[in-house]
């Protein structure tokens, strides 16, 4: 006959945690909408739709000057800061005085597809300035509250696993109105929140190689010339988020010895009087921009390697494009592509 499988403490009913965790994506806010009734209509007033009533409004104008915090998670972009709001509170009855919770701990990693990374905590609002929060290594009293800032620059598409670990000692006290500890125990448990990054931008591009410019080389003789190439990269920039956002800044950071010059809305030849306007793109947008890359004269440096690959595959590293963005709402985005090489010879 079968002997039973003894208990284990993991069999039993689980104590409920003295201490919760809450966690909440910190973003900005964005402008509340609104449906202003027509004025011709005389039985309900034009004002009775309006989130922000006014004597000046346009009837056919929905946004208000009233802001509204996200109603959900919201999407998660490559190129964006991922923050959110990590905090400990204290969920004793405020009759329970036999209990006392001390040295709160959060710690927390962020998966991403390829490795993890431990993050740092940062201190949600000051505590040296604010009486009424909690002193590191105090204890949590009733109703209070641990809070840390959680900031991580998303890099990879894919899933993604902000894992926190909160630790805390639950010391029991002999009775009500005792001022020593009859026994204390540490107690730990772990949340795991998932979430997918996505693409904000699109990035398709194309590199066609131009006349090689001849200059003048006297280490040649009086009639030498040195052939430099040059090339034209096309880049194809398409919004597959879900909101418009605005391109600040779009660089060729080109490998020596090549050097890159924009040929986009910020090219230097224009008067430096006319400021120019950034490109807005709404969602499915595309924008084009251009570079022209030309070897430098008298750089040696990169140019061994240079005609090794030109040698070896018949193609040349021109450099990394780098494109920076904001949202509507002002958030920064940044995504920085790999090598591109020109085609095959």
């Amino acid at each position: 006959m079968a002997r039973p499988r003894a208990h284990s403490g993991a069999d039993g009913p689980k104590e409920p945690h003295s201490v919760s965790l809450k966690v909440l994506r910190l973003s900005r806010p964005s402008l509340s909408y609104q449906y202003p009734l027509p004025r011709e209509d005389t039985r309900i007033s034009s004002k009775a739709s309006l989130a922000y009533p006014s004597n000046d409004f346009d009837p056919h104008f929905i946004l208000s000057p009233n802001v509204t915090l996200p109603p959900a998670f919201g999407s998660a972009y490559v190129g964006e800061t991922f923050a959110c709001s990590l905090c400990a509170n204290n969920e004793l009855p405020e009759t329970d005085s036999t209990k006392k919770v001390t040295s709160v701990r959060i710690l927390a990693e962020m998966q991403t597809p390829s490795q993890v990374f431990p993050l740092d905590l940062k201190p949600g609002e000051d505590e040296h300035q604010d009486e009424t929060l909690p002193k590191p290594g105090k204890g949590l009293d009733y109703g209070q509250s641990l809070q840390k800032i959680v900031q991580f620059d998303l890099k990879e598409e894919g899933n993604h696993i902000l894992a926190v670990s909160v630790s805390y000692t639950e010391t029991l006290l002999a009775d009500a109105n005792a001022t020593t500890a009859s026994s204390g125990r540490v107690r730990t448990f772990r949340k795991l929140y998932q979430f997918i990054a996505q693409p904000c931008l699109s990035v398709r591009t194309k590199a066609s190689e131009l006349v090689p410019a001849e200059v003048e080389n006297k280490s040649l003789g009086p009639y030498g010339k040195t052939r430099l190439l040059r090339f034209a990269l096309e880049a194809q920039l398409e919004n597959v988020g879900d909101g418009s956002v605005v391109i600040e800044k779009t660089i060729l950071n080109a490998k020596p010895p090549f050097k890159s010059q924009s040929l986009n809305w910020d090219i230097h030849h224009f008067p430096s009087s006319s400021t120019s306007e950034q490109p807005t793109m709404n969602p499915r947008d595309i924008l084009q921009v251009a570079f022209l890359v030309e070897q430098e004269v008298g750089q040696h440096d990169g140019l061994e390697n240079l005609q090794k690959e030109l040698k070896r595959d018949g193609r040349a590293i021109l450099g990394q494009l780098s494109i920076e963005w904001r949202s509507a709402m002002g958030d920064r985005g940044f995504l920085t592509t790999g090598n591109l090489m020109t085609k095959k010879r």
